[in-house]
């Protein structure tokens, strides 16, 4: 008979292989393990290294070098000793994080991170979020005031065209069940001092926030997750109806060196929330980041207010306006 514990770390495998199934993974497909060496990321290494010859696919490791702590170099000597113990390729990528980012050093080395990893040549990255993850995730961005999108958080699979899709094996497993794993399986991992140091948003939501709503919502991480489910489920329904909107709204007549036009009268007859919702998945499509709301709401007075030419600066683009087409241009990086 099986203890709850040995319960909680079948779990995990299960849940992993499911994910996997979804997004179709076969041998044809090479997946890259994000790998830092803590639990998360060492259990979600020795369970894909489990479910290899259930799929074929092929598996490689990736280890990000950010130099800010003083046992960095012990940890990237780690990660190799347990790739090489497991048969996997590793490989290392050493970044340079800027300690001046004006949304700090947390979110500096995230993005120094996101860089390194996405130029690897794979079919999928797979990432080592988990339940708890996500709903540190929502209340984060949240309590930043994001829009339906940003609140849908993570996705256990995520396609992409062009570069790797994202795999999250361990999004509906809770940290308690990670740990029941790594303690079944007898795993080692890094314990990085810096993950308890209040400092950082994101610690202080998990050991000290999220705890206290929790003595009056026991339930607070799972409700949260099951938010950003329906946070997702709205932004898909947004994005069908931009879509929807873009099309009737395209110039099939538009001029050289435009791009994608849409008609300034099909725009204007939108209501402002029908309008802001196509710009941003315009935004979106072409990977730029969106305006501030009220940067987004001037745009769109002054599209309405001025019947002439418009070129408005609008976040990472420019939003032209000319001889009845509206049209985006991304800003020129020096």
């Amino acid at each position: 008979m099986r203890t709850g514990a040995t319960q909680a770390a079948a779990a995990v495998p299960d849940a992993a292989a499911a994910t996997l199934a979804a997004a179709g993974i076969n041998s044809c497909h090479r997946l890259c393990c994000a790998f830092s060496g803590g639990i998360d990321s060492v259990v979600l290494l020795d369970v894909l290294g489990s479910l290899r010859q259930r799929f074929g696919y092929t598996l490689e490791a990736a280890h990000v070098h950010h130099g800010l702590n003083p046992a960095a170099d012990e940890w990237q000597d780690f990660c190799a000793e347990i790739c090489h113990r497991h048969n996997i390729p590793l490989r290392i990528f050493r970044v340079d994080v800027s300690r001046d980012h004006p949304g700090g050093l947390e979110e500096s080395a995230r993005i120094a991170r996101h860089a390194a990893l996405s130029r690897i040549d794979c079919d999928w990255l797979v990432l080592g979020h988990h339940r708890d993850d996500q709903a540190e995730t929502v209340l984060f961005r949240l309590l930043r005031g994001t829009g339906v999108h940003g609140a849908a958080a993570m996705a256990a699979v995520e396609p992409a065209d062009a570069a790797a899709g994202r795999l999250r094996p361990l999004l509906e497993i809770g940290r308690e069940e990670i740990l029941a794993y790594a303690r079944e399986k007898n795993l080692e991992w890094i314990e990085d001092a810096s993950n308890t140091d209040l400092r950082f948003t994101r610690n202080d939501l998990r050991h000290r926030i999220l705890p206290a709503i929790e003595t009056r919502f026991p339930a607070a991480r799972l409700t949260l997750t099951r938010c950003a489910s329906h946070f997702r489920e709205a932004a898909g329904l947004l994005d069908e109806l931009a879509q929807a909107d873009a099309a009737a709204a395209i110039c099939e007549n538009r001029k050289e060196g435009e791009g994608e036009a849409f008609s300034r009268t099909f725009l204007l007859g939108l209501s402002a929330a029908r309008l802001a919702n196509l710009f941003r998945w315009e935004l979106r499509r072409l990977g730029l980041l969106p305006p501030t709301t009220a940067r987004l709401a001037e745009a769109m007075r002054q599209l309405r207010a001025t019947p002439g030419p418009l070129y408005l600066p609008l976040g990472d683009c420019t939003c032209h306006s000319r001889r009845g087409r509206v049209w985006l241009t991304p800003k020129r990086r020096n």
